[in-house]
């Protein structure tokens, strides 16, 4: 159909005359006739008043064919989405670029190429492009997590570059929330779908806690308060022990499941820290528990590499009390994935000179020798 003609039954099916939609764009009934029989086509600047006025998108007036647009947009970001969580982020974002060749109004892809950038080598170089990534995904979109996901991603991304007046300007223009859309949800439950959303919700902030302890060690690292690091070595095996305590309580039945990839990157950097401390002996002790959580890790996650949202069988669901799944609890998604398992990483790190104290130790070299062996 012509774009006269999408008009024409638009405004009929809105029970809507040629006068009407003549006073309403300040026109003539002249001229909606003309655009109708398409000896005139409306201005471009009119689109959007029209898409407004038919409540529709202007892809609709234009004759394009929506479910048709976006299941090819929905056929692109899954190729993306699968090549990025395989590790594969340069390719990932070249097929998003494609896609908004294509498709330049696709707010998802932007969304997805803007994710894959934060994890390419160049990403320094890539903040400009990231930034206005985000910023049309936030003027565009209409999907309320992907908006709330860029504002996070603009505060931060605004700091770095030195714009924090307008970070904060960003962060201010959230509105405050009485009540969160889980809150409200969950007055809605009763019996044990209540118990499953309450034990779901404890499962996530656990997680959370976590990492945010991991990320607070991380992110006071280079941070220097009156010539003093702002955590000593001391501090942060501290920290880190917190992590270890608080997962061994969670994970009563030591079946840590994904978490066990923290505890890994925890038990290493304790390695790290006591031998900074001069403690060897402490240090291989810590890095022989690193390898276990790594290993263990590793066959835990067997197969479900490059996958965002895998079957999780029966053998290797949770049997601590608080992460038990519920009824529904037949998938969960990879937090981390990448396109080497754990024990290929770790083998790396050990090249690291902070472990030349002890690499003449035979504990040591078995170590290498483990890793080695279940590198992939």
């Amino acid at each position: 159909m012509s774009i006269g003609s999408n008009i024409k039954k638009l405004r009929r099916e809105r029970e809507i005359t040629q006068e009407q939609l003549a006073e309403y764009l300040h026109l003539t009934p002249s001229a909606i006739s003309q655009w109708e029989t398409d000896r005139v086509l409306p201005d471009i600047m009119q689109l959007p008043q029209l898409a407004n006025i038919f409540r529709v998108s202007t892809d609709v007036i234009l004759g394009v064919d929506v479910e048709r647009k976006d299941a090819k947009i929905q056929e692109i970001w899954e190729k993306a989405d699968k090549l990025s969580c395989a590790g594969r982020k340069e390719e990932a974002a070249e097929v998003c670029r494609e896609g908004l060749r294509e498709f330049p109004d696709a707010y998802v892809l932007m969304e997805e190429l803007a994710n894959c950038l934060y994890y390419v080598g160049s990403y320094s170089e890539q903040v400009p492009e990231i930034i206005s990534l985000y910023e049309k995904v936030l003027e565009n979109a209409k999907d309320e997590s992907s908006r709330n996901y860029a504002v996070g991603n603009l505060c931060g991304l605004y700091t770095r570059t030195g714009d924090v007046e307008k970070a904060r300007q960003l962060a201010e223009s959230i509105p405050f929330q009485v009540y969160t859309r889980e809150e409200c949800y969950r007055s809605t439950l009763r019996g044990v779908e209540w118990i499953e959303d309450i034990r779901s919700s404890i499962c996530r902030r656990f997680d959370a806690l976590l990492f945010d302890i991991r990320n607070l060690i991380g992110g006071a690292r280079n941070v220097i308060v009156d010539g003093k690091p702002f955590y000593s070595d001391e501090d942060a095996l501290e920290l880190y022990r917190k992590i270890i305590v608080f997962a061994e309580a969670f994970f009563e039945k030591g079946d840590y499941g994904f978490t066990g990839e923290l505890l890994g990157e925890v038990y290493y950097e304790r390695a790290c820290r006591f031998l900074r401390l001069g403690d060897g002996e402490k240090a291989l002790g810590e890095l022989e528990t690193a390898v276990e959580h790594i290993l263990t890790s590793d066959a835990y996650g067997e197969g479900l590499v490059g996958q965002t949202l895998v079957e999780v069988p029966p053998e290797k669901l949770h049997t601590s009390i608080l992460a038990l799944p519920g009824p529904g609890d037949d998938a969960i998604e990879v937090r981390t994935p990448t396109e080497h398992n754990n024990a290929m990483e770790y083998l790396g790190n050990l090249n690291d000179s902070v472990f030349d104290p002890i690499r003449s130790d035979p504990r040591f070299a078995e170590l290498e020798t483990r890793l080695r062996e279940n590198a992939k």
